[in-house]
């Protein structure tokens, strides 16, 4: 008996010795990846050394998603001589946000490698992105999400449900996003323009739309750009690229229209963690709320996006004194803070009642009202409506205030410097001014109200 288990080990033993690299590589294009990785490994084990094994082995690896141990044998393979290894590893270091890594591993791989000239322009542009990459790893902003939801990527731009007040997204064609400004006289339209789609904007003359005209050659690139959004203030503009500098796909830029130039400023990337290595199409925001949107296909299908809500900081708050992976986390989402939405905001389509104010006002300590026609006194109510025009004029103002400081801070010229410091003391004397008069109205507001239903302050 002992014999015949000793013989059916040594068949054993020889039939996975006597296993070739083209076994591996026919289970590895059926998708039988543990197979391949264990018949490689059997081959490897009479030459650890060998590049090619260990590429083979490590395809496998980075198929099943063990990537430390596809790291180690991508690494084992170039310092054997298998230079294209370093591609493979500079890839996998890319998607996993080891940036320096990764465009350490391009470096080598342009130099010591012989790349086609298609590998060296995929190669050389990964290599930009991982520099890039590795700068805003260490510039991440500290946000505090609220939730996300799941749409299709098809007309996702409909669940940002902004106020009417701040604007309206729409189609602007298939596939295209357009937004109107809350005055409703002027759109930003994103159309085909040759082999790529535009930024163009129209204005509303005589109660008709003008010809659709570029929006600026500083923000259109020979690639696309698509999902407009314009904040309150009117020359804050945020929106999707492909051609400006990014880490891939899609990512979202901002830039400020300057009216004394009649040009808008070189757009800024919005960093991380809005931007990734997927694409990151939309940004949006609800300055009267205290809300803000965007839109990304990361972790998700090709025909989906998540739309993530957060609390927008004041000013752009850095995560410090965090360690690199820390700091991975941070920008792959996978830690982040937690905020409760200062009022109660759904996504459209569910039952949203369409107000002209901050969701909610505190009557007294027992009573809240949602709507204007909460209102029992007529007084009160009349004075709640002008209350929602100034909250909305205020929430204006301020990112106007914010906008112009910005400009005012990165402006050389002395005589527009000037110019928006002059506008920066006026918008604060006028938001001095109208926060005294939402002060005054709360308070006649509140009279009136409890007068009518019986209470007191």
């Amino acid at each position: 008996m002992r014999l015949i288990i000793s013989i059916l080990a040594l068949l054993i033993a020889g039939n996975l010795i006597a296993q070739k690299p083209t076994d591996a590589s026919a289970l590895f294009d059926e998708g039988r990846f543990a197979e391949a990785a264990d018949i490689n490994r059997q081959l490897l084990k009479k030459k650890p050394k060998d590049a090619v094994l260990n590429v083979r082995l490590a395809r496998c690896l980075e198929a099943m998603g063990n990537h430390d141990e596809a790291i180690e044998h991508y690494r084992m393979a170039a310092e054997n001589g298998y230079s294209k290894a370093y591609l493979y590893l500079g890839d996998l270091y890319f998607d996993r946000y080891f940036f320096s890594e990764a465009a350490d591993a391009y470096t080598r791989w342009i130099d010591e490698g012989k790349p086609t000239p298609q590998e060296t322009l995929h190669a050389t542009e990964r290599q930009r992105q991982a520099t890039l990459g590795a700068q805003m790893l260490h510039r991440i902003e500290d946000i505090a999400l609220i939730d996300s939801t799941i749409a299709a990527k098809t007309n996702f731009f409909a669940k940002i449900a902004i106020p009417r007040e701040m604007g309206t997204f729409f189609a602007s064609n298939t596939d295209y996003v357009g937004f109107e400004s809350g005055r409703q006289d002027r759109r930003y339209l994103t159309l085909r323009n040759g082999g790529q789609t535009d930024l163009y904007h129209t204005d509303k003359l005589m109660g008709e739309w003008t010809t659709p005209t570029l929006l600026s050659n500083k923000l259109n690139t020979a690639s696309n750009e698509n999902f407009p959004f314009v904040a309150a203030d009117g020359i804050t503009i945020y929106f999707g690229s492909e051609g400006h500098d990014g880490l891939g796909g899609y990512d979202i830029f901002t830039s400020r229209y300057n009216s004394d130039t009649d040009s808008y400023l070189p757009p800024q990337n919005v960093g991380m963690p809005f931007n990734s290595t997927s694409n990151d199409y939309m940004m949006a925001f609800d300055e009267l709320n205290g809300i803000g949107w965007f839109a990304t296909d990361r972790f998700r299908a090709d025909d989906s996006v998540v739309i993530y809500r957060f609390v927008p900081n004041a000013t752009r708050l850095i995560l410090r004194d965090k360690t690199d992976d820390e700091l991975r986390d941070a920008a792959l989402l996978r830690t982040y803070r937690i905020a409760e939405a200062p009022q109660k905001i759904v996504f459209p389509g569910d039952n949203r009642h369409t107000t002209t104010h901050a969701e909610r006002f505190i009557i007294n300590d027992t009573t809240i009202y949602f709507s204007e026609n909460d209102f029992k006194n007529a007084d009160a109510r009349k004075n709640f409506v002008t209350l929602c025009a100034l909250q909305l004029q205020m929430a204006q103002k301020r990112f106007t205030l914010q906008a112009k400081r910005e400009l005012w801070a990165i402006t050389d010229a002395s005589d527009e410097r000037t110019r928006l410091a002059n506008d920066i003391l006026t918008l604060e004397k006028t938001i001095t001014i109208i926060d005294r008069q939402i002060r005054r109205y709360e308070q006649e507001i509140r009279r009136l109200e409890n007068s009518a239903i019986g209470t007191s302050n």
